[in-house]
């Protein structure tokens, strides 16, 4: 479909510069001058701004042949063809044109400069139909890198969504399995407990499947699902767990990455608390600072264990998420001090212009 058509606005400056071209003949017919105005009006810009409609169609022909360099030769050919015929076929307008402007009284003589200059008009008119031509040219390379920048942000939605799907898929089985096997302890063991846990676990699982795959949740909606979590594993480790929260006031409304919290307290549990057998504290905070929102999750390690399996692919696919969502301005830092590991993310705020 021709541009023009999908956007009818572009064709008023498309006439209008095609109305200035048309000086070209009116100069090459002495019509140039103030008091040859009209005149000219009449006899080169009328015939020219119907020559620019005639040729929109030549849309379709630049789209046929595209220039390149392997069909260059056979371009050329179809467009050295086309440019002679269309400057007869601005010659056969501006000649009808002409005899309308001959009744006209006083215009004859302006009418009658036209057939000295045919040969210098129909060259005028190859030149216009190249001007077309490269003009419609032009309009295809704008469509064609618009249309790879639209293919492109389709790929990259397509890729988060890929990685927040995959990011479930590794979450839910292995948690899944931990929680049963703690509800299948503790159903013999403390029926209310296993109970409390199956609640917990329905909460948790109903709440991650309504995390939207790519947008942004408010951070209220992202600590509801990490708490809902934490509950399941708090029966299973019972006071091996505890958890400290701070989460400056505001927060809460900022819109977040989904699942941007869930796999770094599940890392803190399974990598850290669950693997020291007096257990400890799980601390969460959340502040707004210098045009950023910082969460941090930091635990206690037991320094001498051996490294859990998994080789950091939480982290990995949630430093690869937030590069996608936040094209710049993310950050995400895991380090180990001593006898504690934390990990602290950087999101920009939607002021910023950061978040997508």
């Amino acid at each position: 479909m021709h541009p023009f058509l999908v956007h009818p606005r572009w064709l008023v400056p498309y006439l209008g510069a095609w109305a200035l071209l048309a000086l070209l003949p009116a100069a090459v017919l002495g019509l140039d001058d103030a008091g040859h105005a009209l005149q000219a009006a009449t006899i080169t810009i009328v015939p020219t701004l119907l020559f620019a409609l005639a040729t929109l169609p030549s849309w379709y022909l630049c789209r046929f042949l595209p220039p390149d360099r392997k069909e260059l030769l056979r371009v050329a050919s179809v467009h050295g063809v086309a440019a002679p015929v269309a400057g007869f076929l601005w010659l056969g307008l501006a000649e009808v044109a002409a005899r309308v402007a001959a009744l006209a009284p006083g215009w004859q003589d302006a009418a009658s400069r036209l057939p000295g200059h045919r040969t210098e008009l129909v060259a005028t008119g190859a030149v216009f139909w190249c001007l077309v031509v490269a003009f419609h040219y032009l309009l295809a390379a704008i469509e064609a890198v618009r249309e790879t920048e639209e293919r492109a942000s389709r790929l990259a939605v397509r890729a988060r969504e890929a990685a927040l799907a995959g990011l479930k898929a590794q979450v839910h089985p292995h948690f899944l399995f931990n929680s049963l096997n703690a509800i299948s302890a503790l159903v013999t063991r403390d029926p209310a407990a296993a109970r409390q846990t199956c609640i917990l676990l329905a909460d948790f699982l109903r709440a991650s499947l309504r995390t939207p795959d790519a947008r942004p949740i408010p951070l209220a909606d992202e600590l509801a699902l990490a708490r809902a979590y934490l509950g399941v594993e708090a029966v299973r480790l019972g006071p091996q767990l505890s958890v400290r929260e701070s989460v400056e006031a505001g927060c809460e409304t900022v819109p977040v990455l989904p699942l941007v919290l869930q796999p770094l307290v599940e890392n803190a549990i399974r990598h850290g608390i669950a693997r020291i057998p007096e257990g400890g504290t799980l601390s969460l905070d959340a502040w707004r600072q210098d045009g950023a929102l910082w969460l941090r999750v930091a635990n206690p390690v037991d320094p001498v264990a051996p490294p859990a399996g998994g080789g950091g692919m939480g982290l990995r696919t949630l430093r690869d998420r937030l590069g996608a969502m936040y094209p710049r301005g993310a950050m995400l830092d895991a380090r180990r001090a001593g006898d504690a590991f934390q990990v602290t993310v950087r999101l920009p705020l939607p002021d910023d212009g950061e978040a997508t």
